[in-house]
């Protein structure tokens, strides 16, 4: 299951590179990165979780805790299957 993190701007003291780190230790055997990218405007973050027949709710449930405690901007959002979520909500 494809889950992408949209992104208006990164905590005080994080680059795109820091984010696909902690990503990376927060999924460990539950998904991976496929790509990212970032603009004045915001980034992107792309990742694959596990296999689709095994519940990915874990995994979604791991990266909205990672970007709450990592105080990400209001306006950050994760998109599944086309709909788009804030972390807040």
């Amino acid at each position: 299951m494809e889950l992408i993190i949209h992104f208006k701007g990164l905590p005080d003291g994080m680059d795109l590179d820091g984010l696909k780190r902690g990503l990376d230790e927060v999924l460990e055997d539950d998904g991976w990165l496929t790509g990212s990218g970032q603009s004045a405007e915001g980034g992107y973050v792309e990742l694959e979780l596990e296999d689709e027949r095994q519940n990915p709710k874990y995994g979604i449930l791991a990266v909205k805790h990672y970007l709450r405690q990592n105080q990400f901007p209001a306006g950050t959002a994760i998109e599944l299957a086309g709909v788009s979520v804030g972390i807040y909500e």
